[in-house]
């Protein structure tokens, strides 16, 4: 029996039947495997009992059943048989927040390619068949140092290659430049129309033979401004200016959200572009688009078939190196005159790595800072500060507003400032992990709530 993605199976997990959905088939190069990743789904009986009501009890009689947000990953021999189950049948998610059970409709969930993309079939069965997800990049860089003027430059790359083949440069492939005062649709339109034809399929030469081709979009990159601009969001300064969520500026800080249902979905957002679309009014059309956080038109980009919001991350490089550069603006302006002096004696008398570009003094030149030039900078703040910030370091209204809000004594100050540095550059060692396992992800999410707790509060 054949498998695809998408299809609900059911499989055995410790001598029991459980039901999930085929989210994707790994393979395993070391040991010569496939594995499985299944969406766990749960039947009435299976729900946690908070959420088991007569109305729910009605509608499993009828077949209704519903997914979770926890995923396993399977070998094939653990697959039982396919199931008669459709996404038709589920109704709900269900999901844990807070250490309670929520449940949110199906509709606020990212979608399955399988659901909505279709290819067509290679014209002779026994054509070999070739597919690959094209990666875009977008990057807005100056011409000469002095000059504003920026270029726009765009490029591809193939993601199914292996990762250490894609950071060679001779694998980055140039699409060309957005001159400065240019349109990106513009110039992307040959790029779109090209990509479109290879959505469904073609014929190409490979190696001599012809072979059926099928290529799509895959993860697009770029800054935070142009990121946002690829999505159809508005920019990161708007009241709702994040791609991924719809959590309002004022609540960044704020990690107790329910974020599962304050995400982005790109079903959503197609609902909600319609809608800017068709209001006529101005006034009303302009409200819509800050009501939702959305510009009057979509991008080029959705003509391709992709999930705008899940093939847009943020770009953690970007992310990471700006949350950096606030930090060391708001630790070297709490700084008083004879903590300047100190810092600067001590930056001056602190050995650094001899393979690292010469790093200018950051109380007099942070503002021509480049981004690797932060991430060094994070990596040895901490044992800078640790030399010689005290109290008389910290101007008064500065070191009393953080007492303040952490609520500890004026003497732990200092200590705190530290550990926020010590925090900062853990969760960027983690964030930069070459590899990831079920561990690492668990590690990197402790370190961003801890980060999350005492950023705000320094």
């Amino acid at each position: 029996m054949k498998y695809r993605c998408g299809d609900f199976v059911y499989y055995s997990d410790n001598d029991k039947n459980k039901l999930g959905r085929l989210k994707a088939i790994l393979k395993d190069d070391e040991h010569n495997l496939s594995r499985l990743r299944i969406q766990k789904a749960l039947s009435f009986q299976d729900l946690p009992k908070s959420l088991r009501s007569k109305k729910r009890l009605q509608r499993s009689t009828s077949g209704e059943f519903w997914l979770t947000d926890d995923y396993k990953v399977i070998t094939t021999s653990q697959i039982i048989n396919k199931s008669a189950v459709k996404m038709a049948d589920i109704k709900e998610i269900v999901y844990e927040h807070l250490s309670r059970w929520h449940v949110r409709d199906i509709e606020l969930s990212y979608q399955h390619p399988a659901d909505y993309i279709t290819t067509g079939s290679p014209p002779c069965p026994s054509m070999p068949v070739y597919k690959l997800f094209i990666d875009l990049y977008y990057d807005d860089f100056g011409t000469y140092r002095t000059v504003y003027h920026s270029l726009g430059g765009v490029y591809v790359q193939f993601g199914n290659m292996p990762i250490h083949q894609r950071k060679l440069i001779k694998n980055h492939f140039v699409l060309g430049f957005v001159p400065f005062g240019g349109s990106f649709d513009e110039f992307l339109r040959p790029f779109i129309s090209e990509m479109r034809v290879l959505e469904q399929g073609k014929v190409m030469k490979v190696n001599g033979q012809d072979a059926w081709v099928i290529a799509g979009l895959g993860v697009v990159t770029s800054d935070l401004p142009q990121g946002n601009d690829m999505v159809g969001t508005l920019r990161q300064n708007a009241s709702k200016g994040c791609r991924t969520c719809t959590v309002s500026r004022e609540s960044f800080t704020d990690y107790n959200q329910d974020i599962q249902a304050l995400l982005r979905y790109h079903q959503i957002t197609d609902n909600q572009f319609n809608e800017i679309i068709n209001e006529n009014i101005k006034s009303k059309k302009k409200h819509l688009c800050t009501a939702y956080g959305l510009r009057l038109q979509p991008s080029i980009l959705d003509k391709l078939k992709r999930e705008r919001h899940l093939q847009a991350p943020q770009d953690i490089y970007h992310a990471t190196a700006g949350k950096i550069g606030r930090l060391l603006e708001f630790t070297c302006e709490m700084f008083s005159e004879e903590g300047e002096t100190d810092f600067i004696k001590t930056w001056k008398d602190f050995e650094k790595p001899k393979k690292w570009a010469r790093l200018p003094n950051p109380i007099s030149h942070r503002k021509s800072f480049m981004m690797s030039d932060y991430l060094r900078l994070a990596m040895i703040m901490p044992f800078l500060l640790y030399r010689f910030l005290q109290v008389s370091s910290i101007k008064k209204n500065d070191i009393k507003a953080i007492q303040e809000r952490m609520q500890i004594q004026l003497n732990s100050v200092p200590k705190k400032i530290i550990s926020c540095w010590v925090q900062v550059s853990k969760t960027m060692k983690i964030v930069f992990n070459s590899e990831f396992t079920l561990d690492g992800y668990e590690e990197l999410q402790q370190c961003l709530e801890e980060e999350l707790i005492i950023l705000p509060k320094v």
